[in-house]
């Protein structure tokens, strides 16, 4: 009996191996197909569809500066993000930070511009700062307003998004007391500006994770109030960044 030729059994291990082969071989598979990062993703400037909702659940560490703690401590940042999609390329965004004795509330729009790979977004928040801290002998609480104009920019490579964001820091209420003591103030205060990096990649099915480097250089950061009225200067504040689109 003639023996089957080598050839038939080179394609049928070519047949099951064809998801494991790279992208840039020609046959993708049905859910690479499916996925798009510039849909999936939500820091990179993108036309979301008119009602789509996106979710991130993420954490962060930022170092405060050694002069506020008088030694070097990474806070750890709980988040919670939200955006939802409105027409005319405009979304809402909303997010919520906690710390327990210091937490925060920013609500904004974006409107978003695509140019091929590239695209770009301009947005205003509104943050909502609060907190207190009855422990360790400390009788204090604060709570204040801030205006966040921000404007981004995007590159796409592939199933990887890369998105670049600047973010003013208006200073616009601020009350806050210590002990017998109180801070108020109603008049607006250059609090100066934040840069942000992102980078977006899926990672397993439609799970998106997001890895960030922040840099604020600021006067005031809402997790480090409790040292705000010492201090009149500007600090650079580093965070890092990591959360995962749901």
């Amino acid at each position: 009996m003639p023996k089957r030729p080598s050839g038939t059994n080179l394609s049928i291990f070519l047949l099951f191996c064809a998801p494991l082969i790279s992208r840039a071989q020609d046959q993708p598979s049905v859910a690479k197909d499916a996925f798009d990062i510039t849909s999936e993703s939500l820091y990179y400037p993108h036309r979301f569809k008119p009602g789509d909702l996106k979710l991130e659940l993420a954490i962060s560490q930022v170092k405060l500066p050694f002069d506020w703690l008088e030694t070097s401590v990474q806070a750890p940042l709980l988040h919670f993000h939200a955006n939802y999609a409105l027409p005319a390329n405009f979304t809402l965004d909303g997010r919520f930070s906690s710390l327990i004795v210091a937490n925060q509330i920013t609500l904004g729009s974006r409107w978003q511009f695509m140019a091929d790979r590239f695209s770009f977004n301009l947005g205003f928040d509104v943050a909502y700062a609060f907190g207190q801290l009855r422990q360790f002998g400390f009788d204090s609480s604060m709570d204040s307003w801030m205006n966040l104009p921000n404007a981004s920019v995007g590159y796409r490579i592939d199933d990887i998004c890369f998105t670049l964001k600047a973010e003013a820091m208006i200073l616009t209420t601020l009350y806050m007391k210590q002990g017998d003591n109180f801070i108020e103030t109603d008049r607006n205060i250059n609090n100066g500006y934040t840069i942000a990096f992102y980078v977006e990649q899926r990672i397993h099915h439609n799970l998106v994770i997001v890895l960030g480097l922040k840099n604020s250089y600021a006067k005031y950061h809402f997790i480090g109030w409790p040292a705000f009225s010492t201090f009149n200067r500007f600090y650079n504040i580093p965070e890092v960044y990591i959360g995962f689109i749901l």
